[in-house]
Formats: C-alpha cells, structure tokens, sequence
C-alpha cells in the first residue's frame, strides 16, 4: 500500500512538471529530430557519391568500348582545341616517320552541327584500318580528317564548327593517337581535299594512300584523286557501305557533283600537263585517265622488252603516244577507223605528232575493228598483247545479240595480259540519252552490271584467273558515267605470244596505205 501511494506521488509530480514545461519539451524533442535527420542524411549523400563514383568509372570504361556508331557523341571543345596543338606540335618533330597516310573525306554535318551516320561510319572505317596498318602490319600512319564544310564563320551554339572538328573527335574515341591526327579544315569540295593532302603528303614524303569515303562517293573520289596526283603514288581507294536506299538516292546527285568535279579540278589546273596542250576526242578526259592508267602500269613494273601494245580507237593518239614514250622498248599498234565525221583527219594529226616526236615504236593503222579480228587473234592465233586499251570503242564494234557481244568481248579480253576498256554506263537505255547503240546496249547487258557482265565471261568461257577492278569513272557529253576497268587474263600453262607485226597488219587487221 506503501508502495502504491509513492508511485502515485511519483507520476503527480512528473505530470506537473510536463504540465509546465511542456514547450521547452517539444523543442526538446524537434531538435533531436533533426539531429537525427542530419546524420542520416549525411550518410546517404556520402554513399550516393560513392556510387556515382563507381558508375562514372563504369560509365567511362563502357564509353572507351562502345562503338562510335551510337549516335551520342561526346563534345569537348577544349579537348579539341588541345590534341590540335599537341597535332600542330607533332608534326614539327616528326616530319618524316609515316610510312602510310589514311584520309577521310568529310561530309556534311547535321543543322547543329553534329556529324550525320555517313560521316560517323566513314571515321569509323578508317580508324579500323589505322589499327590494322599499324598493330597488325607494323606500320605508322596518319590519319588526315579533310573537311571544312559549307558554314563561312564559326557557331558558338554548334557543336562542331568543320566536319573536320567532328571527325576528329571521333577518331579520338576511337582510340586513334592525337599525335597521328591532323585536322584539314580548310578545304571544301573533294578537289581542294585531293589538293591539300598532295601537298601534304609530298612534305612528310609519304606515297602510299588510303582514301576513305562513302560507296556512292568511291567513284568520284577516284576520278578525283586519281587526277590530282602524279602516278608514283599509290592510291588505295575504300568506300564505307550504306543502305542500298542511300546508294539510290545520292546516284543522280553523284552525276551532278561529277560535274561540279570538273570545274573544280580546272580551278586548281589539274586537267593541263604543264608545257603541252592535251588533244583528242574530248581532250579533257584523258588527263585523268591516263593518270589512272600510268598508276597501274608503274605498279605493274613490267620487263615489256620486245611486247606488242594496242590501242583501239586511237583518235588522235594522246594515249598510243603516251604509251610509246614510255615503253620505247615495246610496240604499240595504233587502230583508227575515224567513224565519226567530227574526226576525220584524226589519224593524220597522229602521225604527225610521231613525225615531230620521232617515235619509231608507234605503228599507226587505219581500219575498221571487227569481232572476226578478236576472234582471229585467240582462236586461230593464240595472240598476245601485253596491254592493250579499249576506252569508249567497245560498243561501235558490229555487234547485234548478246550472245555475240559475249563472244567478241571475252576473245577480245583474252588477248592481252591486260586490258583496260570502258563500257557504257550499265543501264537502261530509253533512246533520249544519246548513246551510240542504245538499243543494243540493253540487249548486250540485259539487266547486268559491268562487274556481272565480266563475272558470266569468266565462268561461261572458263578463265578462272581473269580478273578486274575499276580504276574510276568519267562523266561524258551524254551524262552517262562510264567506268575505267582493268582486267587480267592468265592462264595456268599460257601458249600465247605476240605476232610478228606483218602478221598483224596484214592477215588480221588489213591496215590502210596512208599509215606510219
């Protein structure tokens, strides 16, 4: 009972004292409340950055990983501006340690100045084969981003400023050494990229190149390329793919651009040969494709000592000529038939230019080329040419079906080493387009393209070691692009070998009187 009643003063008095000081309690308790937040708090935020930590890393390895095709591309302009003075520093102490140059062509950035899915996978293509020149063949390489774009100032609310800037940034990610990188961003058309490379290419002495672009771009580029610079350098020429929609959509454009490619290449004086002026059927054309001719003829370096050459078509002998001069040990047969009233007096103007040259080893026949003479020299002759040229002939030759045009063309294949010729343009033809033999273009080709017509020749007339790659193309009077093929024929136990030239002139292509 005692104990009871002590209780019950004991709580009396804890009640009174809460009663009065039940304010100063309530702070109390808030303010431990807080206390307690605070440090909870704290702790939470101290995790947290500890896993932001891990992810950043986490998130900067997968980055270093991930493929630069995703379309998020990291900005860093200081970054930039950096590896372009560590480039700019680069290329003042080492002038000369490349053995190899890649160079991108740029293509034009998106309205903010992001680069476009084309430009990414040109970079991307090209850093893989910066990896396999130097990790796997040990060489060294530099890799030159060309591209200023269309923009005239610099944007600062644009990402990249040149296509250049954004190449750069991805071949970075890439994993591409700054040190290898040089930044064009000066140039504006293929033309002034062909130009500014040379030029560069020329100061670090380096001759071997590798030209990276778009498919659909690959044949311009080539004829470009191919133009502005001189024959001692080797020109590898690499298209990244797109979908066949885009090859579709940018082929009409690419014919424009041809044009435009013209004009360009005369802005910069790549279409004259210093000191002579260049004549013939449409002079303009040969500048360029003898450039891609002489380049596989130098790489070739063929012992030719006692070889026989032809040209057909030679017109007024630009390419016979070219190729006397630089093979005085071998042959060349010229054949002219001035079909066109346009050059009758061709063949004259020919043998002038040998009289005034003094080349004896350019023996200028005038004649009519018929399939039968093709035909003489492989199957009755066993013939061989060691190169022989075809350009913008073929079609003119008497040809009515496709299975004659197959038979003249694989006689005529097999009777050089090598052989470059040019075909029209694989294409429907509607009769508007002003090619010669339109009708009977679509029945020689029935639907093929050039590289399928060469593939049915060698397995329907069984030369299992004929083969070709296009040189470039070339835009003609008739907007038609017609492609600069070589192709090689050989065989495992090869009987053929070159006629006298009596034989020659005489038994196959029955040459006129007025010739040289």
């Amino acid at each position: 009972m005692f104990y009871n009643r002590k209780q019950s003063n004991t709580f009396e008095n804890v009640s009174a004292f809460a009663s009065k000081n039940k304010i100063r309690i309530l702070i109390v308790v808030v303010l431990v409340i807080y206390l307690l937040s605070f440090v909870s708090f704290k702790s939470n935020i101290e995790n947290n950055n500890n896993n932001n930590n891990n992810n950043n890393n986490a998130n900067n390895n997968n980055n270093a990983n991930n493929n630069i095709n995703n379309k998020n591309i990291k900005i860093n302009k200081n970054t930039i501006q950096q590896c372009s003075e560590e480039q700019s520093t680069c290329e003042i102490d080492n002038v000369t340690q490349y053995d190899s140059a890649i160079v991108v062509l740029g293509y034009s950035l998106h309205s903010d100045g992001m680069p476009t899915q084309i430009l990414k996978e040109r970079v991307v293509l090209a850093c893989e084969y910066y990896t396999k020149l130097n990790d796997v063949e040990g060489g060294k390489t530099k890799l030159i981003l060309s591209g200023k774009g269309k923009e005239e100032q610099s944007d600062p609310d644009k990402a990249f400023n040149s296509e250049a800037e954004a190449m750069n940034e991805i071949a970075l990610q890439n994993d591409v050494s700054p040190f290898d990188i040089l930044i064009e961003n000066n140039s504006s058309n293929t033309a002034e990229n062909a130009r500014f490379t040379l030029n560069y290419l020329q100061k670090i002495g380096v001759q071997r190149l590798f030209i990276v672009t778009s498919d659909f771009h690959v044949l311009r580029s080539q004829y470009i390329f191919q133009t502005v610079f001189p024959p001692e350098f080797d020109l590898i020429f690499v298209g990244a793919q797109t979908p066949l929609k885009v090859q579709k959509s940018k082929r009409d454009s690419e014919k424009i651009l041809f044009k435009n490619a013209k004009s360009d290449l005369e802005s910069i004086g790549a279409l004259e040969i210093p000191g002579e002026k260049i004549e013939g059927y449409h002079p303009y054309r040969n500048l360029p494709r003898w450039r891609m001719i002489e380049r596989e003829l130098n790489l070739d370096n063929r012992q030719v000592e006692g070889s026989k050459m032809a040209d057909y078509g030679s017109n007024q002998g630009f390419f016979s000529i070219q190729l006397a001069q630089k093979f005085p040990e071998a042959t060349v047969f010229s054949f002219e038939g001035e079909a066109m009233n346009e050059y009758k007096s061709a063949a004259s103007i020919h043998e002038s230019k040998i009289n005034e040259l003094g080349l004896t080893n350019n023996y200028l026949c005038k004649t009519r080329i018929l399939p039968s003479m093709f035909e003489q020299l492989t199957q009755q002759y066993n013939h061989l040419y060691e190169y022989q040229f075809c350009l913008s002939i073929f079609h003119w030759f008497d040809m009515k079906t496709q299975q004659h045009f197959e038979d003249t063309l694989s006689n005529h294949l097999i009777s050089s080493r090598t052989t470059f010729i040019e075909l029209p343009e694989a294409m429907n033809y509607k009769g508007k387009e002003g090619q010669h033999a339109w009708n009977r273009v679509n029945i020689w080709y029935a639907n093929r393209t050039e590289d399928e017509i060469l593939y049915d020749i060698r397995e329907k007339y069984n030369i299992p070691k004929m083969t070709w790659k296009t040189l470039g193309a070339i835009l003609h009077e008739n907007n038609t692009v017609r492609k600069l093929i070589r192709v090689d024929v050989n065989f495992e136990n090869d009987i053929r070998k070159p006629l006298q030239k009596s034989t020659l002139i005489q038994d196959i292509y029955n040459c006129g009187q007025l010739m040289h």
